[in-house]
């Protein structure tokens, strides 16, 4: 995958506080930067779908013999 460079400004206090733990792990500052926005992003999508599934839910639940009956599952 071919990647892009994007350039992002941080502080002189800022950029050696991410350098220190990016070479705690064995990364480079650009991975580590990397990795956290990609979780980051990761978790705000999850969060918004999670936020969309609850606003759908209807509510209605069913118990798990239910489930198993309706599965053709044996209890």
């Amino acid at each position: 995958m071919a990647m892009k460079a994007s350039a992002i400004r941080f502080s002189p206090e800022e950029k050696e506080w991410i350098q220190a733990f990016a070479d705690m792990n064995g990364t480079t500052f650009s991975a580590q930067v990397r990795e956290w926005t990609l979780e980051r992003l990761e978790d705000e999508m999850d969060a918004r779908d999670l936020l969309e599934a609850l606003h759908e839910d209807d509510g209605e639940r069913i118990t798990w013999s239910q489930a198993k009956k309706d599965l053709g599952i044996e209890e």
